[in-house]
């Protein structure tokens, strides 16, 4: 049976991961860091020219600015808004995840495109709204941000309770195949602390004569933001010191599950680098499209 991968959009790459300082990056002179300019088209802004998936429909983009400028919350429906202010609230479990919380929080206020997204979540059906943020390829290095917004029909304790779906099961689209095992499970404090996962994720693409067979060990952690846990956060990275993620560069994803009476919504950013060995366009498209696939297969699994 086909389970979907992660509610945050699992990836070619990987989600490949910004926590990791101690990890081997063999790479580490071919790129620049997220605050700098690549040496590539649409690097200024992080984006360039808009995707398209195997069905020729462009991939969504926003400007870098809409990461920078900060959204008035007249533009952020009621039920969202207390958990939105909480979520950019300086919460200190989620300092280390600066990058990917830049791009939905400017000084403790909501992101323009974060307000955008969350006034169009996905509810199902085709061409789900997946976001690119920022898509560079620097020197042969892929640099990808993207975002997502899902709205369940379903209560968070129903769509936490799936929680496991997210790390398990195989997707294949186009010419990349994602297999996820999930290796341990620790359990909460009873508080705050929902318990971790460790997961292997097994990624194998073909693209011409290169075919790229990749292992690693990510890590993904859940913690309640309040009492009631009706605001959830998870974060998915490289687990330091695994031997698979020695030659990984970057994966990281950082996750939302907000409740709302009968609804979810689950909002994700991902931060990937990796080697595109010669394949920035092809990584983009394959980005999008097995991105938008895992929307529909998390939403159809948390839907029911």
């Amino acid at each position: 049976m086909l389970r979907p991968m992660h509610a945050s959009i699992l990836v070619i790459c990987g989600l490949l991961s910004f926590a990791c300082a101690d990890e081997k990056n063999p790479y580490k002179n071919r790129y620049e860091t997220q605050g700098s300019t690549a040496g590539t088209p649409g690097a200024a802004t992080g984006t360039v020219n808009a995707s398209a998936d195997a069905s020729g429909t462009p991939a969504t983009q926003v400007s870098e600015a809409d990461t920078k400028t900060a959204a008035d919350t007249d533009d952020i429906a009621k039920e969202s808004l207390s958990a939105v202010q909480m979520i950019c609230g300086n919460q200190p479990s989620l300092a280390k995840y600066a990058a990917e919380m830049a791009v939905l929080c400017v000084n403790g206020q909501p992101s323009q495109a974060f307000a955008n997204a969350l006034a169009a979540p996905y509810k199902g059906g085709a061409n789900p709204p997946l976001v690119i943020v920022k898509s560079v390829d620097n020197n042969g290095i892929s640099e990808f941000i993207l975002l997502a917004v899902l709205e369940v029909p379903k209560p968070i304790a129903d769509v936490f309770a799936k929680r496991d779906l997210t790390h398990k099961g195989t997707i294949t689209e186009g010419n990349a195949t994602v297999t996820q095992t999930e290796l341990s499970a620790t359990p909460g404090n009873g508080a705050d602390q929902l318990g971790s996962y460790d997961v292997q994720f097994d990624l194998n693409v073909r693209v011409g004569i290169i075919n790229v067979a990749d292992t690693r060990i990510l890590q993904q952690d859940f913690v309640s933001l309040n009492a009631d846990k009706s605001l959830i956060a998870s974060m998915s990275y490289l687990k330091p010191g695994a031997a698979d993620n020695a030659d990984n560069i970057l994966a990281t994803a950082v996750s939302f599950w907000i409740g709302e009476g009968a609804n979810t919504k689950l909002v994700s950013v991902n931060h990937q680098m990796t080697d595109n060995r010669g394949q920035a366009a092809t990584a983009e498209q394959t980005v999008t499209t097995l991105g938008r696939r895992t929307m529909t297969e998390s939403y159809n699994t948390f839907s029911q």
